[in-house]
């Protein structure tokens, strides 16, 4: 049969199920003097249903409802049409009135809760999350959204009760185990290193992030001040991207010793990190302390999130002078200078980096980038920093990605597409690696393979990169639904 048969001949089932519906139901109400009225809304609530008209059949739903308010079962149904109809406020009313009719299933309690937390109304978010958080047979699949919730909504103490829950009721799911670790990282120190000691020891992304983070804590325990602890710790976070756990470690450091101006000053750079000032606490970390590296670090870093890169300068310079056998200074400075428009002196600047530590790959990887970013002579900057790179650390995903990336840069596709499949292979979860492979695709008409990385790569921690590829995804992929 031809498909347009079977298209039709499905149209047509549909169309009988819908027309005798109807009379089927009628076998089931009782006989009254509105049972035709009825049946014309439940046609229309069916159809609407089947069709997915979710606007409509709220409308019939709430009709039929006139009739049967005993079924307060319904509100639920009501409430998701809404949802799905593009009514949160209305939504929410009806999710309610199913709570207070105690009819009300686990997904319609946790899509209340979602809702007011969408809607802004977070405390309330907070309280039918946490209704369904203490109810003891909860399904698994609840536990990451509601450490979400708890998180976004400032909860930490319920953010940890429900992460710990997830992970003694899965005990071998690692991320269940890692966000477990991470939550309780600055608080309960020794019950993370439990957690992570294990986790370390396997394989793949999620234990090289343990192993990270497992350092930063076996750190932090050999000095007994404890906002030193959590400075140690805070910082680890936001290397690996979790900025909002580092901002309340930084928070309790200062709370614990006030005149603390390094906890000031990355206290300032993770809000700056989570979209906020931040001003005010590093103008008050570099009157505690105005020579502190960090302090002076986290001031040239605003100041160039500011666009204000000669003042930015003004700090630079002073701690490349207090350091001259550290090169990254010397890369700080390139990128200031860049971002005033100075190209040739800060090339001068990245070069004089490899020139104070030739062993170090990270300053090469700066120069390989740098150069192939904007354009200077490939055979006398880019590739060779790129092959300098890749022979002091060839091993590292970082190292293979900027030779994907140089090649990228170059045009030559085939040669990226080898290193970057290279460093995925050593790390499949390197967010600049899927980026760029995406980006590769894209260039040589692979789009499916395209979009699979640019997908992933959206999904990134690290804000920059994400907000990268969901811009590549709305442009090449505008039909695709891409969540932030």
């Amino acid at each position: 049969m031809k498909k347009t048969d079977l298209q039709s001949l499905k149209r047509q089932t549909l169309l009988g199920v819908i027309i005798c519906l109807p009379l089927i139901l009628l076998t089931f109400l009782p006989i009254s003097p509105r049972p035709f009225r009825e049946m014309e809304i439940i046609t229309r609530l069916y159809q609407a249903e089947l069709l997915q008209n979710h606007e409509k059949a709220a409308q019939n739903l709430r009709l039929l409802m006139e009739f049967h308010p005993q079924r307060v079962e319904w509100w639920e149904r009501l409430a998701f049409h809404e949802l799905e109809g593009g009514n949160p406020a209305q939504a929410a009313a009806d999710f309610e009135r199913a709570w207070e009719a105690q009819s009300i299933s686990e997904n319609g309690l946790f899509a209340l809760s979602r809702t007011l937390f969408d809607l802004g109304d977070t405390n309330r978010a907070v309280e039918f999350a946490l209704a369904l958080l203490e109810k003891p047979d909860l399904s698994v699949d609840y536990f990451p959204q509601l450490t979400q919730i708890f998180q976004k909504s400032n909860r930490w103490d319920l953010a940890v009760q429900a992460a710990r829950r997830w992970s003694v009721a899965e005990p071998n799911n690692i991320q269940a185990i890692w966000l477990t670790a991470v939550l309780q990282s600055y608080r309960t120190p020794g019950e993370a290193i439990r957690l992570l000691t294990p986790l370390s020891a396997a394989r793949g992304s999620e234990a090289r992030q343990a192993a990270r983070l497992l350092e930063a804590l076996e750190t932090a325990q050999e000095n007994p001040d404890p906002a030193y602890q959590r400075v140690i710790v805070g910082q680890r976070l936001g290397e690996l991207g979790y900025w909002d756990v580092a901002e309340q470690a930084f928070l309790e450091a200062v709370s614990l010793s006030p005149d603390y101006a390094e906890g000031w000053a990355l206290l300032a750079e993770a809000r700056q990190n989570l979209g906020e000032d931040g001003y005010p606490d590093l103008r008050r970390a570099f009157e505690l302390n105005p020579a502190s590296d960090i302090v002076q670090t986290a001031m040239a870093l605003y100041w160039r999130r500011q666009d204000q890169p000669l003042v930015a300068l003004s700090y630079l310079r002073v701690l490349a002078e207090k350091h001259p056998t550290e090169g990254r200074w010397q890369v700080e400075i390139g990128a200031a200078l860049a971002q005033n428009g100075d190209l040739v002196e800060a090339l001068h600047a990245y070069r004089r980096a490899v020139e104070i530590e030739p062993e170090n790959a990270e300053l090469w990887r700066s120069l390989a980038v740098f150069s192939a970013s904007n354009g200077f002579d490939p055979q006398s900057y880019t590739l060779p920093a790129a092959q300098r790179a890749l022979d002091l650390d060839g091993n590292n995903p970082a190292s293979l990605d900027t030779a994907g990336f140089v090649y990228l840069q170059l045009g030559e596709w085939k040669d990226a597409e080898q290193f970057l499949q290279h460093a995925l292979r050593v790390d499949e979860s390197y967010a600049p690696a899927l980026l760029h492979l995406g980006q590769v695709y894209l260039e040589m008409g692979r789009t499916s393979q395209a979009f699979q990385y640019l997908k992933r790569s959206s999904e990134s921690r690290d804000e920059v990169i994400a907000l990268t590829a969901r811009r590549l995804l709305q442009r090449y992929f505008p039909d695709e639904v891409i969540q932030p």
